[in-house]
């Protein structure tokens, strides 16, 4: 039998070490020499171990469900035990071809909720979805938390760096308090070895499909009750017209069904277009007159935009379709590296339709042929939906697919 028994958590001033013991098969989806710690920028001494927990549970559950896995701990705090049958139906809905078993054994459930507060607190990665969370509850003066460990690797000190100190920036501009966790949540299970294990009858990969969103979550609970943070809120990734379309572990089935110590979690933005969030900060900015540096990127290291990615592409061509200017939301690139975009676009890079038809249809309402800049007529004028037909992409595609075959040894 597959089972996972915590033997203790240390919190020592600003730092959360676990110590478990992992018994059964499952083990190898753990890396045995790294056991899960986090670091704030805040002492969290005092934090009950019903509340420290929280981190651990929240990036292994999906994991011991999968594997049929009993874990044992001391105690756990009451709104969070009773939320985890809640958020578990979001990932058995989302998946009903995997079986969701396993079970969690704590010693005692001791009711660690506070009294109500007016604090809430943002998850803020500094993208397009955080930026316009956080925008959206400006009123209520969030905190924002930022992740070291999530989309900037551990040994991407230089980029973390700049992430840092975009989040500070923030946070000085808009006079909210702004907290960082360091965390090597993503590295101390097998990543790899999750995403093989699941990826035939998951279609996606541990990180994007199981982890990310509750995996974050979790780590922000010790702050929350230190802090007295009653809501919280994570950005969503996607919209309700795209459900069916894309598996994420972030969801509103799934997220707003998290609870700890009485905060709730709320899953913010479903409703709407990542081009009407766009329209959002490119109005906001307007009307303060300051400059928003979105920070969108996932390929490059070093913390800041590549403006040679698909993400990129989408981020800064949607803001010209607002009739602003990309160089005045963190995309630096000039003329000439423009027309390479385009070529990009029209040979190399897998747009798929739904979302640039979204960008093209304001773009072509907000201009007309005669204002487009010439570079930009290929992408005004073109079918969109054909773009990824012609022969080259094509067989980039399927030189993609077939590679990643191989790296997933055939599943």
């Amino acid at each position: 039998m597959n089972s996972l028994e915590i033997n203790s958590i240390k919190i020592n001033n600003n730092q959360i070490i676990y110590d478990y013991k992992i018994i059964g098969e499952w083990n190898k989806y753990f890396n045995e020499n790294e056991k899960l710690y986090i670091e704030y920028n805040e002492n969290i001494e005092g934090t009950p171990y019903g509340v420290a927990v929280i981190p651990f549970l929240c990036n292994i559950l999906p994991i011991a469900w999968i594997f049929d896995a009993q874990i044992s701990l001391d105690e756990i705090d009451r709104d969070f035990y009773l939320s985890i049958p809640k958020f578990k139906e979001g990932y058995i809905n989302m998946y009903p071809k995997i079986q969701f078993l396993g079970k969690i054994k704590p010693n005692i459930v001791v009711d660690y909720k506070k009294e109500y507060s007016d604090k809430s607190l943002c998850l803020f990665s500094g993208g397009v979805d955080a930026f316009n969370t956080f925008l959206s509850h400006i009123n209520e003066r969030p905190s924002i938390a930022t992740v070291w460990g999530a989309d900037v690797k551990l040994s991407d000190e230089q980029g973390w760096n700049k992430v840092l100190s975009h989040a500070k920036n923030t946070s000085c501009l808009y006079n909210v308090e702004s907290k960082f966790i360091k965390s090597n949540f993503r590295t101390f299970i097998n990543e790899y070895e999750l995403t093989i294990s699941i990826f035939k009858k998951a279609k996606d990969g541990w990180w994007h499909g199981f982890q990310h969103g509750i995996g974050m979550i979790g780590l922000i609970a010790p702050i929350t009750y230190k802090d007295n943070i009653s809501k919280v809120y994570i950005a969503a990734s996607f919209t309700i017209n795209e459900k069916g379309k894309v598996t994420c572990a972030s969801d509103p089935t799934i997220d707003n069904n998290v609870k700890f110590c009485g905060c709730g979690v709320e899953h913010d933005g479903y409703d709407v277009s990542r081009q009407q969030k766009i329209k959002f900060i490119c109005e906001y900015a307007i009307e303060n007159s300051i400059n928003i540096p979105l920070r969108v990127c996932w390929e490059s290291k070093g913390g800041s935009n590549c403006c040679r990615c698909e993400k990129c592409y989408r981020t800064l061509f949607g803001i010209i379709a607002e009739k602003q200017d990309p160089r005045q939301f963190g995309f630096y690139y000039s003329d000439e590296e423009l027309k390479i975009m385009i070529k990009d676009l029209k040979n190399k890079v897998y747009i798929g339709n739904f979302r640039w038809k979204y960008i093209q249809d304001v773009f072509r309402k907000n201009y007309t042929v005669e204002q487009v800049d010439k570079n930009l007529l290929w992408f005004y004028k073109v079918d969109i939906s054909r773009v990824d037909k012609r022969m080259q992409k094509i067989m980039r595609r399927l030189l993609s697919k077939f590679i990643n075959k191989i790296k997933y040894n055939n599943i």
